[in-house]
Parts: structure tokens; sequence; C-alpha cells
């Protein structure tokens, strides 16, 4: 039996969903739309892998795992200064593996869990960064957890003059999430999710927008279809006749 979709899987893989659109313009071809469609798509996963925060933590854990240290006070992006763990590392980020720049990771619990004080305390809020050290790119999250019944907080990606951010709020009881997206105005681009407490979603909620044109809306099936599909997405330009099915998550039960 296929799993089913997590919903925080969509709700942080969101914040992926725009890198591939850049090249987006005001006319687009059938083609284009197609694509950018499929990407929304892959972008709602791709995150959620990233930013596993159950992999650094965890009751009983003293002290932060091996590769990290501090915490330390650093400079950040649009904020003050503040105490976080670090993780570094060199990327090859060019065609033939030269590094071109670092990569600083940055992460902090309220209350900080990797402090032997509070080991075995529940996590209310989680803050993210990542930060390449030489080019202005960088990527900010922040989770607040402040009961036990919702998730909420906020994403933002900046890659030199490039931006684009969302805010969540996901239940832990359910299905249930809402996402709101935004972007830079050198892409224009805007999305919106909304999922039903069965994690269904339809296509008057869930949709992607260029300036103030809706070109691609997203229907979500609470479990997936005899076909074994999620979900499916309509375009704009094929006058929202035909139905693109999509599966966005496979696995053994």
């Amino acid at each position: 039996m296929k799993k089913r979709i997590n919903k925080r899987i969509v709700a942080i893989g969101a914040a992926l969903l725009f890198v591939t659109l850049i090249s987006c313009g005001v006319e687009q071809s059938d083609e284009e739309e197609l694509t950018e469609a499929e990407n929304l798509i892959e972008g709602l996963m791709m995150m959620g892998r990233m930013t596993d925060i159950g992999a650094y933590s965890g009751p009983g854990l003293l002290g932060p795992p091996f590769g990290w240290e501090g915490p330390d006070t650093f400079d950040i992006p649009e904020g003050t200064n503040t105490v976080y763990y670090k993780y570094f590392q060199k990327y090859p980020l060019d065609s033939t593996g030269i590094v071109i720049d670092s990569v600083l990771f940055l992460l902090m619990f309220t209350p900080d869990i990797w402090d032997s004080l509070y080991y075995d305390s529940t996590v209310t809020q989680i803050d993210a960064w990542l930060l390449a050290e030489v080019r202005d790119i960088w990527f900010h999250s922040i989770g607040l957890i402040p009961d036990t019944l919702h998730v909420f907080g906020e994403m933002k990606w900046n890659w030199e003059d490039t931006w684009y951010e969302y805010v969540y709020d996901i239940s832990t009881i359910d299905e249930s999430a809402e996402i709101d997206i935004t972007t830079s105005p050198n892409i224009r681009l805007s999305a919106q999710f909304r999922f039903g407490s069965d994690g269904a979603g339809s296509t008057e909620d869930n949709w992607g927008k260029f300036q103030e044109t809706i070109f691609v809306r997203y229907e979500f099936f609470a479990e997936p279809d005899p076909n074994g599909y999620d979900g499916y997405y309509i375009l704009l330009s094929e006058a929202w006749k035909i139905r693109h099915y999509f599966i966005l998550e496979e696995g053994e039960a």
C-alpha cells in the first residue's frame, strides 16, 4: 500500500517550488506551463528532506552531534546577532568541481536541547540558517510550536537579487495546512495551498499565479485514486480542460 503524502513535507518543501520558475515570462507556451507545473510538484517534496530536524535532536542528546560547534554569535542577514550552533562545509559549486564558496549551517532550538540543562525539554521553536560565505545567498527558516495542535512559521530563500518566501500553519493532529507564497519583483510569482483535515485540496484553493493571472491549479486527493495518483493539475493555456495526474510519494506502508 502506498504511503500518503505528509502535508508537513508539503509545507516545508513548498519553499523550493519557485527555484525552477525564475525564467517564467509574461507569455508562456503550453510546454513551458507543463514543465513549470511539474516543477511545482517536485518542489513540494524537496525541502522536507533537507530540514529533518528529528535527525539532529531528541531527548537525551547531551551536546551537539559530531561536526556541530558552538553555540556562538553570528552576523545574519535581515536580523540581529543571535546565538547558534554551526556546521561548516565547503561545496564544489561549478561544473568542474572547484569550490567557489563555503556553506555555513546555523541551528538553534528553544529551549536549547543541546545544552545539558534542557536536553530533555520540549522544543517550542526551531531557527535554522544556510549561508554562503562569499555570495549573497542564504536560506532562513523559523518554526514555532506553541502547542500540541499546530506548527506555524515562515521560510525565505535569498539568491542575490532574487528571493521567495512563504508562511505556513500546519496541524499536528490531522492533515490540514495553509501555505502562502510570495516572490521578488523579478519573479512575479505567488501561490496558495490549502489542505483540509483529510489532506485533500481543491483546485479553487491550490494554485500558482504569475503577476495577477492564475496559470495552474491543483487538486490533491485525500487518498490515492485506483491508479495510485495523489492528484492532478490543470492549466490556463488548456482552458482548464486537461488533467495532468501526478504521484507525490511512493513506498510501502
